[in-house]
């Protein structure tokens, strides 16, 4: 398998806009209700301009599988990642590998000291990854955020750059990284 991360192309706003849709997706979002046609045309014009962010499309050979975010604050050289793989098809242990080809980007590419990462407290999945990422809980907002009239408490958690190349030797997660 050939994995990699490749930046994002005009003729990936179509796959986008369904990952975006799909209800696994957005339920484990701080923002869960259908996006329209043109609040994603807008957001991806956005994307592909704005210079603070970069989102990179996870690759296995000619099929994506997966997006990935880092809204970077170049002050303190850390960044909010957010990550998801879009395509049900993808093989088993794909978040895994997508996510340590972003940290490694992250850290090697981006420069980055920090990488930080909020998540929903009751999406299981994403709390376990992270943790097997060497990601360490930095706090716990009690009612952080109110969705269809309910709060929802998020866990943030962060990983350092030394911390990465120490923990990821540990990891079995097969890649091949390419660059841009």
């Amino acid at each position: 398998m050939n994995y990699f991360l490749r930046e994002l192309k005009e003729e990936d706003k179509d796959i986008l806009f369904k990952w975006r849709n799909k209800e696994e997706i957005r339920l484990n979002m701080f923002h869960s209700t259908p996006i329209s046609y043109e609040q994603h045309l807008e957001w991806f014009e956005n994307v592909l301009q704005h210079q603070s962010s970069v989102y990179r499309i996870f690759m296995n050979q000619n099929t994506p599988l997966g997006l990935v975010s880092f809204k970077i604050n170049p002050q303190h050289q850390t960044c909010f990642w957010g990550f998801y793989v879009g395509e049900e098809t993808a093989p088993r242990g794909t978040g895994s590998i997508m996510c340590s080809l972003a940290l490694d980007f992250a850290f090697d590419h981006l420069k980055l000291r920090k990488v930080i990462g909020e998540v929903l407290a009751f999406n299981k999945k994403s709390i376990k990854l992270h943790q097997k990422l060497g990601f360490s809980q930095e706090g716990y907002f009690n009612k952080e955020i109110i969705r269809d009239g309910e709060f929802i408490d998020v866990i943030r958690f962060a990983l350092f750059e030394e911390d990465w190349v120490n923990h990821k030797k540990q990891l079995n997660i097969p890649y091949v990284q390419r660059s841009d």
